[in-house]
């Protein structure tokens, strides 16, 4: 059984390299393309995918537009970034979209094709340089919530729902059980978690329950 793939990118000479890179790959097999967000979304409409690749950057649609379309009517279909973005503003808009992969345009095809196995069985891959920028972007943003938390130590406000989540995760459930929990998706549930940590200025389960307990969050 091959892992059927489509791919979307707004030049097509990326595109049919692309194709002839993946073909020696005998599990994969590219079913699709499209040079844009929207022809993807009506091609999509009759096919049958496991695994999406599409860029951010692209006319009439940007990649993280696409992305939520997709996880929203086609819940099934994987999806794997490949772009020449690794700014960290690109790659968290990305995974807060739904992307479970994040590769560079200048990746060889046995990571690109290890990255298509891996989300597919719905795990996340990110290349070495994606995963520099993620360390240091989270670095970053920790250091301005932690000057932001300094500034106005009792100032913390939470939205209801964050507040409810905030509850069950230091009562110890998982991402995935609160979002079955709430009816919600898993990538909601941690968009909500990310905003929860920077407002708190943590990066942990310890830090954030002893947070949440010295200013009476819960």
């Amino acid at each position: 059984m091959k892992i059927k793939v489509f791919v979307v990118d707004d030049h097509q000479l990326f595109i049919d390299g692309l194709k002839a890179l993946l073909k020696i790959s005998p599990e994969i097999k590219v079913v699709g393309e499209a040079v844009s967000g929207k022809e993807c979304i009506e091609k999509l409409e009759n096919l049958d995918i496991d695994v999406l690749i599409t860029d951010i950057s692209m006319p009439e649609m940007n990649g993280d537009e696409l992305v939520k379309i997709v996880k929203l009517r086609f819940s099934s279909i994987r999806i794997l970034t490949l772009s020449m973005h690794y700014d960290y503003q690109y790659i968290d808009k990305m995974i807060n979209a739904g992307t479970l992969g994040y590769i560079l345009k200048n990746t060889g095809i046995k990571e690109l094709s290890d990255a298509i196995r891996i989300v597919y069985a719905g795990k996340s891959y990110y290349s070495s340089k994606v995963q520099e920028s993620i360390v240091l972007g989270f670095s970053q943003e920790r250091v301005q919530n932690f000057k932001a938390l300094a500034d106005k130590p009792d100032d913390i406000f939470l939205t209801p729902r964050e507040s409810e989540i905030l509850k069950m995760i230091i009562d110890g459930h998982s991402s995935n059980e609160i979002a079955d929990i709430l009816e919600l998706s898993y990538h909601t549930i941690t968009s909500h978690r990310k905003n929860i940590n920077a407002k708190l200025g943590t990066s942990s389960l310890l830090e954030m329950t002893r947070i949440a307990n010295d200013k009476r969050l819960v």
